[in-house]
């Protein structure tokens, strides 16, 4: 397979604030140092793109010396966290905001959906916004509607196919949107976070399509996504971007396996009984918590996971300890309590296992 997308030492930095309200010293500097032929002064400054921390510069660098490939027919998998700098990556290969250095080098038409409604016009109907994207990406009028119904079909909009597009809902317009862009066949396709919008029905046939794209028509599809099961389902290979850096370029299982343990609450937290002070600490105490996999980088629902809890106690008594699996937005996935437990004045430890295969990915 040939490569049809480069991207070569691509960075872009920003400027923070209001810029433009009041001198134009900066811009001055920037254009008397490219008329003597001398570097951009401003090239040397700035930080690095981490919105966590606060910053000393009024420069940050939203991309730095990003370099990687894309072969044709690939579909590649872009990860990272809010603010790591995928949208910025993808509005450059859309040739929508330049490079401040570097360059990308691509092979054939490059469509992109980067948020709901690009390259629409919302005065415009749906059909005279297809012909608009089409002619945009240099397809002729013919072209356009021979793909017509394939791509009205697709998105399931005929009936207001004549309306105005600022009348369509957000979905609407993402399933036309999609249509479009996947249907007018470039040969290089850019997907951000769009297919949240849509419905299951739209995403089960937006990631069927892109497969589609892929294998059968030996297209390249760039593909933005916050749902790793949908980048496991559809990537083979990935890229992961960490404040505006390039941290890891490998098969997606570790791209996904490294931004998960990276953002695990669970395995990075130490039980405290400052944090979490227990009423009845005179009687009982827990000292800590395991967690065990025969995986020792990361769990995984394919092994069993066992949860061991270290207590103390501090006269007989009889203990039932529940435990009780949660997701992150304070969903029960199941809760679970023990046998009674007879025990002394020591310390004890109880496990929990949780079977393989027992949980969702």
């Amino acid at each position: 397979m040939s490569v049809v997308l480069k991207v070569e030492n691509l960075s872009k930095q920003y400027r923070l604030g209001n810029v433009g309200t009041g001198t134009l010293s900066h811009d001055f500097s920037r254009w008397w140092h490219k008329v003597r032929g001398k570097e951009d002064p401003y090239l040397k400054v700035g930080e690095v793109n981490d919105r966590t921390q606060k910053g000393n510069s009024e420069y940050v660098w939203a991309l730095n010396n990003i370099n990687f490939e894309v072969q044709q027919g690939e579909i590649l998998g872009i990860i990272g966290k809010n603010g790591a700098g995928k949208s910025t990556l993808l509005k450059i290969l859309s040739k929508v905001t330049a490079p401040t250095t570097g360059s990308v080098k691509a092979k054939g038409r490059i469509a992109s959906l980067l948020e709901v409604g690009t390259g629409f016009h919302p005065e415009l109907t749906g059909r005279e916004n297809i012909y608009l994207n089409g002619a945009i990406l240099g397809m002729t009028k013919v072209e356009i509607r021979a793909k017509l119904d394939e791509i009205v079909d697709f998105a399931g909009v005929e009936k207001y196919l004549d309306t105005p597009v600022k009348r369509y809902s957000s979905g609407m317009t993402v399933r036309l949107g999609f249509a479009v862009a996947a249907h007018l066949e470039p040969e290089i396709l850019i997907v951000d976070e769009v297919l949240a919008v849509g419905d299951a029905e739209f995403q089960k046939k937006a990631i069927g399509k892109m497969q589609d794209v892929s294998k059968g028509e030996g297209r390249t599809v760039l593909f933005v996504s916050h749902n790793m099961g949908v980048i496991r389902r559809l990537c083979k290979r990935g890229v992961l971007l960490k404040n505006g850096v390039l941290h890891l370029e490998d098969e997606i299982q570790n791209i996904i396996e490294m931004y998960e343990n990276e953002n695990s609450f669970l395995l990075k937290k130490l039980w405290s009984n400052e944090k979490y002070p227990f009423p009845y600490k005179d009687i009982v105490q827990l000292k800590g918590i395991e967690l065990k996999s025969r995986n020792i980088k990361h769990l995984v629902n394919t092994d069993p996971i066992s949860i061991i809890l270290h207590y103390k106690t501090y006269k007989d008594l009889k203990l039932n300890i529940s435990l009780r699996l949660s997701t992150i937005d304070g969903t029960c996935i199941f809760d679970t309590v023990s046998n009674s437990l007879d025990c002394s004045s020591s310390a004890y430890e109880l496990k929990f296992i949780i079977p393989k295969d027992f949980l969702n990915d």
